[in-house]
């Protein structure tokens, strides 16, 4: 069925580009609506409620996705001071993606970006560049649609444990105890998805397992490097300099059987499964993964380089500064970190700036 994605944003002239953006994005797989306030019929009553109504009365309903400006507080008539936060509220209790923008017109935008990508729940995005938002946003509601058409196969083949739904969903089972690796300790995302599956209400069940499921590949399986890869810290993993792996697509070509291709591909940055990538070099014969590139390329390809210390090799990722970092020069096993996310790491120079933060 086509796609639905309802679009929040409380300034015409601003509302206006964005919806000419996405419509141009989703072509003839869906269409974009603007959020009709006020047609659920209640005028008084707490915003949570009253965006309850909304959403389920037409020209609302039915959405597949909600993609909201982070500063709503120009609707008047209807939800004056109404925040992003609220919707991504309502949108939960109901069921429904949601995903928050940024303009990037500011510093603090960037700094709300990445504010989101600490909390569970919750996609954020920068709207610059605009192209590029939109082609995100539709690869965000066709990967959370893959996982709502996977869900029943999902359940009937697995386990029923989180880690082993989201690895059927996937097609990866194998990797089921891996996954289960980032559930472990969050008390949160397990104790919702017991109380999803011993739902009697099957439908409102599966619509906010989605949801659950779809924000827990977003900001900790897809962001958290362990058993999925992203390029740098494939590049540090396969012991190759980051610039070198990140320019060269034929280089990454190399390991193109290792590429990840579930949900949410193409809507951030290219990842591989990193088992699978352990799989091509083990079966080459070679070391790691730049002496097998170096082979099939014809080309001596240079080593990874630890950007606290360069004479270092790396081998693992630092989630602050964004590069490859050696085990030396770097701790893990955070707090914030899923526990599977063991290539996940953060520097010593970010740990001695942001040490009590952390």
């Amino acid at each position: 069925m086509p796609y639905k994605i309802l679009l929040l944003d409380d300034v015409p002239t601003n509302r206006a580009e964005v919806l000419q953006a996405l419509t141009q994005a989703i072509g003839n797989k869906g269409r974009v609506e603007e959020f009709a306030p006020g047609v659920g019929g209640e005028t008084e009553g707490i915003y949570e409620q009253r965006l309850i109504k909304d959403f389920s009365a037409a020209p609302n309903q039915n959405a597949d996705l909600i993609v909201a400006d982070r500063d709503l507080s120009g609707y008047r008539d209807n939800y004056p001071g109404l925040s992003e936060a609220t919707v991504r509220l309502v949108a939960d209790s109901v069921g429904i993606p949601e995903c928050g923008y940024a303009r990037g017109e500011r510093e603090g935008d960037l700094e709300y970006v990445g504010r989101g990508e600490q909390r569970e729940a919750c996609i954020r995005l920068s709207l610059k560049p605009l192209d590029r938002f939109a082609q995100q946003i539709v690869g965000i509601v066709e990967g959370f649609s893959e996982i709502r058409e996977r869900i029943p196969e999902a359940i009937k083949t697995s386990t029923r444990s989180p880690g082993s739904i989201m690895a059927s969903i996937l097609g990866k089972p194998e990797y089921g105890d891996k996954i289960s690796a980032y559930a472990s300790g969050d008390q949160n995302r397990l104790d919702m998805l017991a109380r999803l599956r011993n739902s009697k209400n099957k439908t409102e069940s599966a619509q906010r397992l989605t949801c659950l499921l779809g924000y827990w590949l977003w900001d900790s399986v897809l962001r958290f490097p362990g058993v999925v890869v992203h390029t740098v810290a494939a590049s540090s993993y396969l012991n190759i300099r980051e610039d070198i792996f990140v320019q060269d697509e034929k280089l990454q070509g190399l390991f193109d059987a290792a590429r990840y291709r579930g949900p949410f591909a193409g809507t951030r940055d290219r990842a591989w499964w990193r088992g699978m990538l352990d799989d091509i070099v083990a079966e080459s014969g070679f070391k790691d993964g730049r002496e097998y590139a170096s082979r099939k390329s014809g080309k001596d390809i240079p080593a990874s380089q630890c950007y606290v210390d360069p004479s270092r090799t790396a081998g693992y990722y630092c989630m602050l500064a964004r590069k490859p970092v050696s085990l030396a020069n770097s701790k893990g096993g955070l707090p914030w970190f899923p526990r599977g996310a063991d290539i996940a790491r953060v520097g010593t120079p970010k740990l001695d700036e942001l040490g009590p933060w952390l």
